[in-house]
C-alpha cells in the first residue's frame, strides 16, 4: 500500500464532534419561545377564522396559515434533535464526567472504560476495549457506522507525552491498517509531538481537553456522513 493510498482512506473515519454544554439549555429555550410564538399564530388564525368563517379566507388569514406552517416545521425537526440529546444527557451512565484530578485516580484498565465510554460510546461509536496483556499497544478499538475503525492508546500520565509516543503510535495505525488513531492522556502533550501529527490521522487529546470532552454534549450526528 503506497503513502498516498492510506492518507486517502485514512480520513474516511470521521472525528466526533462535541458541543458546548451549556448550548442544550439555549437551543431548549430558543424552541420554547419559538413554540410560544407558534401558539400566538395559530390562535390569531383560529380567533379569524371563527369571527370571518372558513370561506371566504382573505390575504391575513393565509399569511397566518403559511406563517403557521413555516415556523411549524423547523420547530417540529429542532424539538426532535433536541429531545434526542436530552435523552442523551439523562440516560444513566456508568461513569459521570470526571475532573482530571479524578482521572489520575482511577486504574490504567478504569481508565481506559472511562476514556471508551466518555468519548466516543456517548457519541455513538462501537468500542472494544482489548486485553490489557499483549495488545500491541491499542487499548481501545472504536468502530462507526460504516465499520471503519480508529485505534486509541490510553494514557494516564501526569507528566508530558513527548514526540516518540507519538511516532510509535502512527506506526502501530499502520500496523493495524486503521483509519485513524487517538492517543489520550491525563497529562500534556508536548509541542514537539503536537506539530508531527500535524497532517497525519492522529487525533490528541490531552488532560484538560479530555476533561472538556466529559462535560461536553455529544453532538449526535451520523459517524460519517
Amino acid at each position: 500500500m503506497t503513502h498516498r493510498t492510506f492518507a486517502l482512506r485514512s480520513f474516511r473515519f470521521r472525528p466526533p464532534e462535541w458541543l458546548p454544554p451549556g448550548q442544550l439549555n439555549v437551543r431548549t429555550l430558543a424552541l420554547t419561545v419559538g413554540s410560544l410564538s407558534w401558539l400566538v399564530l395559530y390562535g390569531w388564525l383560529a380567533w379569524r377564522l371563527l369571527g370571518v368563517g372558513v370561506v371566504p379566507i382573505g390575504a391575513l388569514e393565509l399569511t397566518l396559515i403559511g406563517a403557521d406552517i413555516l415556523l411549524g416545521i423547523p420547530l417540529a425537526l429542532g424539538w426532535w434533535a433536541v429531545w434526542r440529546r436530552w435523552h442523551a444527557r439523562l440516560r444513566p451512565t456508568e461513569w459521570p464526567a470526571l475532573t482530571p484530578e479524578q482521572m489520575h485516580d482511577l486504574s490504567p484498565s478504569d481508565f481506559e472504560k472511562y476514556v471508551a465510554q466518555r468519548v466516543f460510546a456517548r457519541q455513538g461509536y462501537t468500542v472494544v476495549n482489548t486485553p490489557d496483556v499483549k495488545d500491541g499497544g491499542v487499548d481501545l478499538i472504536v468502530i462507526d457506522a460504516h465499520g471503519q475503525q480508529a485505534i486509541v492508546q490510553c494514557k494516564r500520565y501526569r507528566g508530558t507525552v513527548g514526540e516518540p509516543v507519538v511516532r510509535d503510535l502512527y506506526g502501530t495505525l499502520h500496523h493495524f491498517d486503521a483509519q485513524m488513531a487517538y492517543l489520550v492522556t491525563t497529562g500534556h502533550i508536548s509541542e514537539a509531538a503536537r506539530r508531527w501529527a500535524v497532517g497525519k490521522p492522529i487525533g490528541l487529546i490531552d488532560g484538560t481537553r479530555l476533561a472538556e470532552l466529559s462535560r461536553a454534549e455529544p453532538a449526535l450526528r451520523p459517524p460519517n456522513p
